[in-house]
């Protein structure tokens, strides 16, 4: 059976001060050929994404547009999950899936 999705979380115990980043979201992949450069990039758009509105990354905050540190470290440590579960599934697939 052939996964097609990619789970994305953070954990909610690194961010007790803003339990709005605590959760998870899964990230579709079974439309894209991940044997090829345009379907693993088009996977690695889905994951920016999806690690953005998870972190509430582009949310508006008054007084400033940069992000918090607390952003940044959310946005950074989903994209580092995703990126490990990627390559895992992009070798699975170019071996056979």
């Amino acid at each position: 059976m052939k996964k097609s999705l990619i789970a994305l979380a953070t954990i909610g115990t690194l961010f007790t001060a803003a339990p709005a980043f605590a959760g998870g979201v899964a990230i579709d992949y079974s439309d894209l050929n991940l044997t090829t450069e345009k379907g693993q990039q088009a996977l690695e758009r889905r994951i920016d994404k999806a690690a953005k509105d998870l972190c509430q990354y582009n949310r508006l905050r008054t007084g400033s547009r940069l992000a918090s540190r607390q952003i940044e470290k959310c946005y950074k440590t989903a994209k580092k999950q995703a990126a490990q579960q990627m390559a895992a599934i992009v070798d699975s697939e170019r071996l056979g899936g």
